[in-house]
């Protein structure tokens, strides 16, 4: 059913965990989640149709229709969640400008997710790590890489210190490209949800149909039905 589609989801949340912003991080682990327990949804649905003995062929591909058509409404619940709302509507994400509580969060889950990476790098030589560091600087592929680094607390630094005053000087030299990576990745959060939400609908939509008689998905415009209303 929804197998591919959670794939693709999973593949981007692995993506973002990498190089994103913990906002973005959460948008896209939240859309993930929420397409995992629609399919779940779903899955015991068509379980408790097909274990169903009272009804015949008919009586379940009708049953199965009802399933995808109530799967719809539930994606349509789910996109209209606060947290994709604000995305379609910069004004409304703006004006409450995060509390000062979220803000401090997001902050703590930020020295949360830098410190995991300087724990990784914890058994690496400073060659290795100034290697990593020179290639993130110069392909702008981890930001989350270069921040861990630069924002070592004192004495917790994974190379000396002054290594990573030259560290701190190419980033300067460079532009500070992880702030440049994290915008456009934020301005295109709307359109990745939009568009998994997208595929989504479009593959409940071709399930339902699938459950409709085949006399009917086969009737044209020159067949008029039996009964008009």
């Amino acid at each position: 059913m929804l197998e591919k589609i959670i794939a693709k989801a999973r593949h981007l949340l692995n993506d973002v965990q990498l190089s994103g912003s913990v906002e973005t991080v959460a948008v896209i682990e939240q859309m993930y989640n929420d397409i995992v327990v629609l399919k779940e949804f779903i899955s015991q649905e068509l379980s408790a149709v097909e274990s169903n003995l009272g009804l015949g062929a008919i009586g379940k591909k009708a049953a199965k229709r009802r399933v995808f058509e109530e799967a719809g409404r539930k994606l349509e619940y789910i996109k209209s969640q606060k947290l994709y709302a604000e995305l379609g509507d910069p004004k409304q994400a703006g004006a409450s400008d995060k509390p000062a509580a979220a803000k401090n969060i997001s902050a703590v889950l930020q020295f949360l997710r830098e410190k995991e990476v300087r724990d990784r790098l914890g058994a690496m030589t400073e060659t290795q790590i100034q290697s990593l560091f020179g290639e993130s600087l110069f392909d702008g592929s981890n930001p989350l890489l270069l921040n861990a680094i630069l924002n070592s607390p004192t004495g917790f630094e994974p190379v000396s210190r002054e290594i990573l005053k030259k560290m701190q000087r190419a980033r300067a030299q460079k532009g500070r490209p992880a702030a440049a990576e994290e915008g456009p990745q934020a301005s295109n959060i709307n359109s990745i949800v939009e568009e998994m939400f997208s595929l989504v609908k479009k593959k409940l939509d071709n399930l339902r149909r699938n459950e409709i008689p085949s006399q009917l998905v086969h009737l044209n415009d020159s067949q008029e039905p039996p009964f008009k209303f």
